[in-house]
């Protein structure tokens, strides 16, 4: 049954809760000198090509990032001449939130009953790692972790990616001129 909940949830309908306002954790090597990144390769999740991914989200996120680099004024190249490649993987956890609360007071306190609720919602990660092409070690890390949400349109998916996307670059490090 979790495998079909996964099947029909799509996946990076991702990291969306209530809430619109993403917190990426990230980390890179300070020692790195990021003002020689010049371009840049997204390899995305080839090495992990998680089955659950549908190749219209993979697309998503690639042009996201994509869009975010090109902000920063990095050029896309083929694989062997980038400067970095980008890599990332999505992974999805079923989760229960289980809270409880006192059920009747009376002029003593509670009665003794404490009311149960459990809740079954699915988390999404999304972790990008920026990969040092010559060395081929990580350079940066940005993940974020949220409640799935499952959107109307492909409009509505393509722009919470987006948003994601942004959240996570928000947090690389500035290139100074």
């Amino acid at each position: 049954m979790k495998a079909i909940k996964l099947v029909i949830l799509p996946i990076l309908a991702l990291l969306s809760a209530c809430s619109t306002t993403y917190e990426a954790e990230s980390d890179y090597n300070n020692a790195y000198n990021f003002n020689e990144v010049e371009s840049y390769h997204v390899i995305g999740d080839a090495q992990y090509k998680n089955p659950y991914l549908s190749d219209m989200n993979r697309e998503r996120i690639n042009d996201s990032i994509s869009a975010e680099l090109a902000k920063l004024k990095l050029e896309q190249q083929n694989k062997s001449s980038a400067d970095v490649l980008i890599s990332y993987f999505v992974v999805t956890k079923d989760k229960v939130k289980v809270t409880s609360s006192p059920v009747g007071y009376g002029r003593y306190g509670a009665y003794g009953q404490t009311h149960i609720n459990a809740r079954d919602y699915v988390e999404g990660t999304i972790v990008i790692d920026v990969i040092d092409n010559k060395t081929h070690k990580s350079i940066w890390r940005s993940s974020i972790n949220k409640s799935v949400k499952e959107f109307d349109t492909p409009e509505e998916r393509s722009q919470e990616i987006a948003k994601v996307i942004k959240a996570m670059f928000s947090e690389f490090p500035s290139q100074t001129s």
